[in-house]
């Protein structure tokens, strides 16, 4: 019997889906989310910068935002008008970026006097909560791409509290014992109602914002220096990557979204990528099946550009009652708020993207952010 286990056993550990699982001290937490230490980067532009009144004026308008309201009477299944969080995070990320690669202090307490503003306001709070989301009607309700969405008022809600994690971890060395006190009670608070509850949850459909929320976990597990919660959820990511990400590349849902499937599979590649960086960062082994499959899923990002109709030409059986069908809505190129997906996808699977003039021309319009808030960083401030 014990032979037979044995058998059993080395025969899993050959089997391509079989690796060894991260534990609490492979993990080592770099300081400041993705790099040990914030440098001066050309790639945020100069003029995000808290002595800059209009950036200022960007950032304090999202204080106390009521995201709730907004997202009711403004967007619907199809489109989401997130610029009022997502632009002030993001001038928020940069700004301060740029003040601690500067090492301007008087920026750095500007950063930190709208940080714990943010905190005082219970910025964003009142947003739907994973919880409650259960209760309502699923997006694209009875195939209505105008229908309410209501799990979209969450995800960005989440994403906007990832966002704001990693801004903390930049500036946690900054903050004295009251100040840290303020920020860490709505961090907490905020972990429970969006977070907490969708830790470790298995996705059947599709990889989407900040890893399915794993990458405002692993900031959060950093936040608390907690080396356990980070390996945990490690180990769950990888899996759900493994599941949803098939052998040829493709991603479950996301390749499968009809006229938007080359942009909706671009952003779920960019958000892996950006989060298998992190993981081997932290000190994570990426499997090689694994890896396999985001090689083959950056190739394929460059046959939507050459060849879009093969691409598309790839059959799904699964649930698509988002698969968006009407030629005017078609969105034909990369993710242009994947800012930097040329520069990780080099990094982390060493395929070069082809040229996508489309993408190149509307990502101008989202590079003077200074930050992928898909991500949580600017790629292009990795230090190689």
């Amino acid at each position: 019997m014990k032979k037979l286990l044995a058998i059993i056993a080395l025969g899993l550990l050959l089997s391509g889906n079989a690796y060894a699982k991260i534990k609490s001290k492979d993990i080592t937490f770099p300081g400041k989310y993705y790099t040990k230490e914030i440098k001066t980067c050309s790639a945020i532009p100069n003029d995000k910068s808290f002595g800059n009144p209009s950036v200022v004026k960007t950032v304090k308008s999202v204080v106390g935002y009521d995201w709730a309201k907004d997202h009711t009477e403004n967007s619907n299944s199809i489109t989401v008008n997130h610029d009022a969080i997502t632009v002030p995070i993001k001038v928020m990320m940069a700004s301060t970026h740029n003040a601690i690669g500067n090492n301007n202090q008087i920026n750095i307490d500007i950063a930190k006097s709208l940080l714990i503003e943010m905190a005082e306001a219970n910025t964003l709070y009142n947003s739907i909560g994973y919880e409650e989301l259960q209760k309502k009607p699923k997006c694209y309700e009875n195939s209505d791409q105008d229908a309410p969405c209501w799990y979209h008022e969450y995800e960005f809600a989440s994403q906007w509290f990832g966002n704001y994690m990693i801004t903390a971890i930049w500036l946690k060395s900054e903050l004295n014992e009251k100040e840290l006190k303020i920020v860490n009670k709505y961090i907490k608070k905020m972990y429970k109602k969006f977070l907490k509850p969708i830790q470790f949850r298995k996705n059947d459909k599709g990889f989407y914002a900040m890893a399915n929320g794993g990458l405002s976990t692993l900031v959060y597990a950093s936040w608390t220096e907690n080396k356990k919660l980070a390996a945990k959820e490690i180990n769950h990511t990888f899996k759900e990557i493994d599941k949803l990400f098939y052998d040829d590349g493709y991603i479950n849902n996301n390749s499968f979204r009809g006229v938007r499937g080359q942009w909706y599979h671009s952003y779920g590649v960019n958000i892996a990528l950006g989060y298998v960086y992190i993981a081997k960062l932290w000190g994570a082994t990426v499997p090689k099946h694994i890896q396999n499959k985001l090689v083959n899923s950056a190739k394929l990002v460059n046959l939507a550009i050459t060849d879009e109709e093969k691409f598309k030409s790839r059959k799904f059986s699964g649930d698509n009652r988002n698969e968006i069908t009407d030629p005017k809505k078609a969105i034909p190129h990369t993710h242009q708020m994947a800012i930097a997906i040329d520069t990780l996808m080099e990094i982390v699977t060493g395929v070069k993207l082809e040229h996508d003039p489309i993408y190149l021309r509307k990502r101008k319009m989202h590079t003077p952010d200074g930050m992928d808030d898909l991500i949580g960083f600017n790629p292009n401030c990795i230090f190689r």
